[in-house]
């Protein structure tokens, strides 16, 4: 049976594992701010694949599987895994691929991110695409 708070027994056996919860020291607050400046350097294209974008593109490019393939060229160096991920995620699933964008500027206006979508699709077509 999995253990839960189906009563006040079971809801006081798992509070009294927190009676002496102090919370993060300094030290640990510190080095996690840090770790997080650090990771903000990193330049990814912050795409949550809500895919709003796509809705609305007329031309049905796989935006969202297109930063997912830069994200990864930036995180790991890789280009054979980005382009596997580009290959999946883009024709994979029958979308097109970032150098066939018209930039009629749609995506952008449905984005809830606010990423400059035309710019990154020109980043994903000369970074994966152009030398192909």
């Amino acid at each position: 049976m999995l253990s839960g708070m189906s009563n006040i027994e079971q809801m006081e056996d798992n509070l009294s594992y927190m009676k002496d919860f102090a919370g993060l020291t300094e030290e640990q607050k510190s080095t996690l701010e840090a770790a997080q400046e650090e990771m903000n350097r990193i330049p990814l294209i912050p795409c949550t694949t809500c895919n709003y974008c796509a809705k609305v593109c007329p031309m049905d490019i796989g935006i969202s599987g297109s930063f997912t393939a830069m994200n990864y060229l930036t995180l790991y160096g890789s280009k054979p895994a980005a382009l596997h991920q580009e290959n999946w995620l883009v024709g994979g699933h029958g979308k097109k691929r970032a150098d066939q964008c018209i930039k009629c500027g749609a995506c952008e206006a449905a984005c809830p991110q606010h990423i400059s979508i035309r710019e990154e699709l020109e980043r994903v077509t000369e970074a994966l695409i152009a030398e192909q």
